[in-house]
């Protein structure tokens, strides 16, 4: 299968001929200590997280289409810590130390990927890379 244009699927779903055969729906009404709706980014490191914390916690993750599906999907394929929005405009809502805080998670995300990745042998073809901004005008 071959993402006709841009946003049908996945490239990752594309490099490897497509999503997988949907599963049979849920026969009817099940029983879990956390349900989280949405197998996107989001969706899935929270069911990760919660079952590493708690291994015999009962979740469900409950997807429509199918995991990676929406907007976690179909990024430009770059795992980033970047912040480039406005610290001006948070600080309107929080604090300096929130902002920074945020900023601190965000590049900590990206080791946290790669260490999770090589911790459960997932091929991800992540590659380091270093990363050069430039302004063009004032």
């Amino acid at each position: 299968m071959q993402a006709k244009r841009n946003g049908d699927i996945s490239f990752w779903y594309a490099d490897i001929g497509g999503v997988p055969a949907p599963r049979p729906p849920l026969p009817g009404d099940i029983e879990a200590d956390v349900a989280i709706v949405g197998a996107g980014y989001t969706g899935l490191w929270t069911a990760y997280y919660l079952k590493k914390a708690r291994p015999s916690l009962r979740i469900a993750l409950i997807e429509r289409e199918f995991a990676g599906f929406g907007a976690s999907g179909r990024n430009g394929g770059w795992l980033s810590g970047g912040f480039t929005w406005s610290r001006e405009k948070y600080l309107k809502t929080s604090t300096r130390q929130g902002v920074s805080a945020m900023q601190a998670a965000m590049v900590g995300c990206v080791d946290e990927v790669i260490r999770v990745a090589a911790a459960e042998g997932i091929d991800a073809d992540i590659r380091r890379v270093d990363n050069l901004t430039v302004a063009t005008n004032p």
